[in-house]
């Protein structure tokens, strides 16, 4: 982090080595790699602290005597793409009635590729989801969705819409890695008789060829259940050479939605107010 090169955050290898501490903002098999003795990476992290959820944290890391460390204040946002007009509603970027001063943004550009020029917002693909998934699970008490969901984390949105707009708890394997979301916890269940399935498997794909969930439920009531699946993703929407629409068929009862966690190329960033001292070319850059 340039304001802050004692800081390394989401990347322990290479110059980052040099940090002295090191912030994890989310996680995914890539970042816990870094974790893995044989990954290379020489790191060995003493102690770990977790800090809880939506908990405001103060480190210091300097002797305030010292005169350093006063560059500003810095948003990092990880892997999280802010919709238009969230920020107002975000507690933690106010203060005193008023939004903080930001020095300086780093954020996610994953997507920052001419392919990736403009992708559907959330709301739009949530309401793409929300059409098929209703269609299908009205037919019939036995018509049932598996969310293909890549990550383990990632699509609380995803799950919470749906159980609030059609009445209908999300299955999963486990509740433990949602304990500190009460926000979605009665959103989710782990009783395999529900509609909507975001359970997951190591060889989910291979189960799904025979029309399996990867709870393995096939049948409620001795009655076979008919089951779509629907894989939400990027990467595949990108890859199109023309465009299509957030839900696209690719198989007899298998859906692609459009569904990302990071913003598009087109989502540029564009100063309202120009520091003191700078222009709008150097606040650009």
């Amino acid at each position: 982090m340039t304001e802050y090169p004692t800081i390394s955050i989401d990347r322990f290898d290479r110059e980052n080595l040099k940090a002295r501490a090191y912030f994890l903002s989310h996680c995914h098999k890539g970042l816990y790699h870094l974790c893995n003795p044989n990954s290379g990476c020489n790191l060995t992290l003493d102690p770990v602290i977790a800090i809880e959820i939506e908990t405001p944290t103060q480190i210091a890391l300097v002797d305030e005597a010292s005169g350093e460390g006063r560059n500003g204040t810095v948003l990092y946002t990880g892997d999280f793409r802010l919709a238009k007009g969230e920020a107002s509603r975000m507690e933690l970027l106010h203060s005193g009635g008023r939004v903080k001063d930001i020095q300086s943004v780093y954020l996610d550009t994953t997507f920052c590729d001419p392919r990736f020029y403009q992708i559907p917002s959330r709301e739009e693909c949530l309401r793409g989801i929300l059409e098929l998934v209703r269609s299908w699970i009205t037919r019939s008490p036995h018509h049932v969705v598996w969310l293909n969901c890549k990550a383990a984390y990632g699509y609380e949105y995803l799950f919470t819409n749906l159980s609030e707009e059609l009445g209908v708890q999300v299955h999963v394997d486990k509740m433990d890695m949602f304990r500190n979301m009460p926000d979605i916890l009665h959103h989710l269940t782990t009783d395999r008789n529900t509609q909507i399935h975001a359970c997951r498997h190591p060889k989910a794909e291979e189960y799904f060829q025979w029309n399996k969930l990867p709870c393995g439920i096939t049948s409620k009531n001795k009655t076979v259940l008919h089951t779509i699946s629907i894989k939400p993703s990027t990467m595949w929407f990108g890859e199109r050479t023309r465009k299509t629409n957030v839900i696209v068929r690719t198989g007899e009862s298998s859906y692609r939605a459009c569904f990302s966690f990071h913003s598009s190329y087109s989502e540029n960033a564009y100063p309202n107010v120009i520091p003191i001292g700078l222009t709008v070319d150097k606040v650009m850059d």
